[in-house]
C-alpha cells in the first residue's frame, strides 16, 4: 500500500469514527430520538437519566474532536482508532449487551448498531495495521 493511500485510508477511518460519535452525541443531547430510533418501551427521561447522558455526550463530543485532531496526523496518531476500539467500542458493546439482556433494548433495534460498531472496528484495526506495516519499510 502506498503512502498516499495509507494516509486516504486513516483520514477514512478517523472521520468515521468522529461522525459516528457525534451521531451518538446528538442521541443523547437529544433523548426522544433514542425513544424513536430503538423503539424502547422505556419512554420516560427521568432527570437521573438526562445526568447520564449529559456525561455521556461530553464524553463522545470529546471523542469525536479527539478524532478529528487525529486525522490531522493520521500516520502519527493512528493509536487513536485502537484506543476507539479498545476500550471504548468494547465497552459500549458491553453496556448494549447488558441493555439487550436486561429488557431496556431489543435485538432487533440493536443488531443494527453491532454491525456498525463491528465493521468500524474491523475497518479501525485494519488501517491501523496496514498503516504500520507501511511505517515498518
Amino acid at each position: 500500500m502506498t503512502t498516499d493511500r495509507t494516509i486516504r485510508l486513516l483520514k477514512i477511518a478517523f472521520w468515521i469514527g468522529a461522525v459516528t460519535d457525534a451521531l451518538a452525541a446528538i442521541i443523547m443531547i437529544f433523548p426522544d430520538l433514542r425513544v424513536l430510533i430503538f423503539a424502547s418501551e422505556n419512554e420516560v427521561i427521568t432527570p437521573d437519566y438526562r445526568y447520564a447522558l449529559g456525561m455521556g455526550a461530553s464524553l463522545m463530543v470529546g471523542w469525536t474532536v479527539l478524532l478529528i485532531w487525529g486525522s490531522l496526523k493520521p500516520v502519527e496518531r493512528r493509536g487513536l482508532l485502537v484506543l476507539t476500539v479498545f476500550p471504548v467500542i468494547s465497552g459500549i458493546a458491553l453496556a448494549q449487551i447488558y441493555a439487550v439482556s436486561s429488557g431496556y433494548i431489543s435485538l432487533k433495534n440493536i443488531l443494527p448498531i453491532w454491525i456498525h460498531l463491528t465493521l468500524i472496528s474491523s475497518f479501525f484495526m485494519f488501517s491501523y495495521f496496514s498503516s504500520k506495516r507501511w511505517s515498518q519499510t
